[in-house]
C-alpha cells in the first residue's frame, strides 16, 4: 500500500486512495521512514491536502513543525559553519541536508535533516577541524584510517540527540572504487553569496544521492523520494550515458545501475521522464516487506549483504577488501563500537573484539537457525 501511496504522489495518473481506513496504515509507515515533513509538502504543493483524512493531514502537520524549527536550527548551524570556512579561506560543499531541500524539495523543512555533511580537500581537513573545534563542536571518537570523514557532534537546546556533524574528504571509503573526488570540485560551482563555498553540479548531485542510497542498502523509502524528486526537478538533464561513463571510470557502475534499477522497478512512470537504458526486471533484489518488517540478522539479511559486497563491486579486489574490513576491523573501530571502561582499561581493546567477534557469531548461529526452522517448515 505505501508503494503505492507514494507512487500516487509523484504519478497523478495514480489517484491517492479513497478509503479512509487505508491511511492509518499508511501513516504508520511515513512514521516509520520519518517521511512526514516531505510527505506533507509534497500534497501541500499539489493542493491535494484536502484529499485526505482530517486525523492525517492534522499529524503529518504536526510532525512538519517539529522538523520546521529541528532544521531552522540546522539552517543557522550550516550558515555559521560555511561563514567560518568562508572568513578562513577554505573550500567547501554542503553535501545532502538543508542545501539539498532547497535546491530540489523547494524549502528547507520539506525533507527531515539530522545532521550536517561537508566536503573539505583534504589539504584543510585539519583547518577545517580546527574552525569545527572552536564553534564548539567536540571530536566523536576515533575515525578509520580508510574512511572518508570525521565526524563531530554538539548539544542541541531542548534534545537528547547531538547535532552531528561530519567533514568528508570524500564520498566512499579508501580502496573501494576508483571515484575521482576532484571531478566533483571541478564542477562545482560557487554558492550565491561565497567565494570559497561551493554547489555540487546537478548531476553530481544525483551520482552522489544514488551512491548514498546504495551505501545503505536502499533499506529506506528516504533514500527512493531523494533520487524519484531529483530526477522530477532535473528531468532530460540527466545524460545516463554520460554518468554511466563515469561511473564506469570510477568503478562504481555496478552500485549505480543496481540502486537504479531498484528505483525505476518500483516506480515505472520515471520511464516517462528520462527513460533508463537498462533492462529493469534484470535485478529485483529489493523487497519492501523485507525493509518495513524484515529481520537483518536473517538469513535474507547476510544474503543481501553477500550479494551487495560481492556482486555490486565492479572490481572483485574492492569486494575482498570490504570483506576483510568487516571480518577484522581496525582497533579504531573497535573502540567506537566498544568505548574502553575505565575498571578495565588495560584490556579494553582486547575485550571490544572479543565483544565483536561474540556478536558475530551469535548473528550467524540465529541465521543457520533460522535456515534450519524455515527448511523444517516447508517439509
Amino acid at each position: 500500500m505505501f508503494i503505492e501511496f507514494i507512487q500516487s504522489l509523484y504519478d497523478q495518473s495514480h489517484p491517492l486512495p479513497e478509503n479512509p481506513n487505508d491511511y492509518s496504515s499508511i501513516l504508520e509507515d511515513i512514521e516509520y521512514f520519518h517521511l512526514s515533513a516531505t510527505v506533507y509538502s509534497l500534497l501541500k504543493q499539489q493542493g491535494r491536502m484536502e484529499q485526505t483524512p482530517t486525523y492525517f493531514q492534522n499529524q503529518l502537520k504536526t510532525e512538519y513543525q517539529a522538523v520546521l524549527y529541528n532544521n531552522l536550527y540546522i539552517k543557522n548551524q550550516l550558515k555559521l559553519i560555511l561563514d567560518t570556512f568562508e572568513a578562513n579561506d577554505i573550500s567547501a560543499i554542503p553535501l545532502k541536508g538543508i542545501l539539498f531541500n532547497e535546491t530540489y524539495f523547494g524549502h528547507f523543512s520539506a525533507r527531515r535533516t539530522t545532521d550536517i555533511d561537508i566536503l573539505i580537500r583534504k589539504e584543510d581537513m585539519e583547518k577545517a577541524i580546527r574552525c569545527i573545534e572552536e564553534l564548539e563542536y567536540d571530536t566523536e571518537g576515533e575515525y578509520s584510517s580508510h574512511h572518508f570523514h570525521r565526524s563531530f557532534g554538539k548539544v542541541i537546546p531542548h534534545s537528547p540527540v547531538p547535532l552531528a556533524i561530519e567533514l568528508h574528504w570524500d564520498l566512499l571509503k579508501e580502496e573501494s572504487s576508483s571515484l575521482e573526488i576532484e571531478q566533483f570540485w571541478k564542477h562545482s560551482t560557487p554558492l550565491e553569496g561565497y567565494k570559497h563555498i561551493k554547489q555540487l553540479s546537478e548531476v553530481h548531485t544525483f551520482y552522489m544521492i544514488c551512491l548514498h542510497g546504495w551505501k545503505h542498502g536502499m533499506d529506506s523509502l528516504k533514500y527512493f523520494i531523494d533520487i524519484i524528486q531529483t530526477i522530477h526537478v532535473l528531468n532530460h538533464k540527466i545524460d545516463y550515458n554520460a554518468l554511466f561513463k563515469m561511473a564506469k571510470n570510477d568503478h562504481t557502475l555496478k552500485r549505480l545501475t543496481s540502486t537504479l534499477t531498484v528505483v525505476y522497478n518500483q516506480f515505472p512512470h520515471l520511464d516517462q521522464i528520462n527513460s533508463f537504458p537498462f533492462n529493469k526486471k534484470s535485478k529485483i533484489w529489493w523487497d519492501y516487506q523485507e525493509i518495513r518488517y524484515g529481520d537483518r540478522q536473517s538469513v535474507k539479511g547476510f544474503k543481501n549483504l553477500i550479494r551487495v559486497h560481492l556482486f555490486e563491486y565492479d572490481q572483485f579486489k574492492h569486494s575482498m577488501i570490504f570483506f576483510k574490513r568487516w571480518l577484522f576491523p581496525n582497533k579504531s573501530e573497535i573502540t567506537n563500537l566498544y568505548p574502553p571502561s575505565i575498571k578495565h582499561k588495560k584490556y579494553s581493546i582486547f575485550r571490544g573484539y572479543i565483544k565483536f567477534y561474540r556478536k558475530k557469531f551469535h548473528t550467524l548461529f540465529r541465521a543457520l537457525s533460522y535456515s534450519k526452522v524455515k527448511s523444517q517448515q516447508k517439509y
